[in-house]
This record gives C-alpha cells, sequence and structure tokens, in this order.
C-alpha cells in the first residue's frame, strides 16, 4: 500500500461515524434536553397552564411566526386555535 492508501483510508475511517447535520432540525426531534417529556400532562389543557412550564419556553399558536434557530434547553409549548396546547417539545 502507498502512502497516499493509507492516509485516505485513515481519513475515510475518521469520517465513517460522521452523521450529516439536516437542515429541518429533525435531528434534534428525539433528545429531551429541556425535559419536555416531564411536561407531556400539559397536552389538552388551556394555555394558561403553559405558564408553569420552567424557563427559557417559547408558546406559539400556528398562525404566529417564530424564529427557526434551534435552542436544545427551551421548551416549545404549541397551542391550537383554541388555545388549548397541543404538543411540548425541545427546541
Amino acid at each position: 500500500m502507498t502512502r497516499f492508501s493509507i492516509l485516505a483510508a485513515l481519513l475515510l475511517a475518521a469520517c465513517g461515524g460522521a452523521v450529516a447535520p439536516r437542515m429541518d432540525g429533525a435531528s434534534h426531534a428525539q433528545a429531551d434536553t429541556c425535559g419536555a417529556a416531564a411536561q407531556q400532562g400539559l397536552i389538552g389543557l388551556d394555555a394558561a397552564a403553559a405558564l408553569a412550564v420552567p424557563e427559557p419556553k417559547r408558546i406559539y399558536r400556528p398562525d404566529e411566526a417564530i424564529t427557526q434557530d434551534f435552542n436544545p434547553l427551551r421548551i416549545n409549548v404549541q397551542l391550537d386555535e383554541t388555545d388549548t396546547i397541543i404538543a411540548v417539545t425541545c427546541g
């Protein structure tokens, strides 16, 4: 094997476990970095219940504009048109 072949093999081996980040934020969906799992009992309750969620938090409705930044420590509380909590996620 030539030096170039060995170097190429080492570089490929080093990159083998890398996963390209997804631009849609889906790669973050599985991690419960903010404690959203403990807040799932809020789903179906009125928006006022979301006030008890610890900071950092973001409460929003489907028609509201929100930033696209991902904060793994932030709890997102999504409301429906009637101000009922429909989802609690990290981000």
